[in-house]
């Protein structure tokens, strides 16, 4: 279930008062296409570049660090999309979150599909992520990552969204 907050300032402050992780996801996109990966070798779903804010850190220094940590890319310049709630009932959990969503241009020399290799500081071990390019407009995104797809879609198209 997803629930969309008003302001960014507003999902953080309903994280803090109910003791919410905040979770940042990262829209990277180019023309018609939208940066996606898959675990290797596991089969955890089609994923963005996501995860949790760190104490003291601002939501859109966590997307430029967690897209560098996962991707091996430096983008800069965020922009914030949405924030929402995110509960789901897990095979193994009940997860409660406050995501925030962001929006990051690609440049055009990326190659289209790359791996990446990020250290795990918990221990278990290396991360392989494969990334490749998936269509916009349905890049088949798993736990509910496509609840911000919407707000990508009227940031980088504007004029079409006005004239329907």
């Amino acid at each position: 279930m997803v629930t969309f907050y008003d302001t960014q300032a507003k999902a953080r402050a309903a994280a803090a008062a109910r003791g919410l992780r905040e979770k940042v996801l990262c829209f990277v996109s180019r023309p018609g296409r939208l940066l996606v990966f898959d675990h290797v070798p596991d089969d955890s779903g089609v994923q963005l570049p996501a995860g949790g804010v760190e104490p003291g850190e601002f939501p859109a220094q966590t997307a430029i660090r967690e897209l560098r940590e996962e991707s091996g890319l430096s983008l800069g310049g965020p922009q914030f999309l949405v924030s929402y709630l995110w509960e789901a009932e897990l095979p193994d959990r009940l997860t409660r979150q406050v995501c925030h969503a962001y929006a990051l241009s690609a440049p055009a020399d990326l190659p289209d599909t790359w791996d990446h290799t990020e250290a795990n500081a918990a221990g278990s071990g290396p991360h392989l992520f494969r990334f490749r390019w998936a269509a916009l407009h349905a890049p088949a995104l798993d736990w509910e990552m496509d609840a911000a797809l919407p707000h990508l879609h009227r940031l980088l198209n504007p004029f079409k969204e006005s004239q329907t």
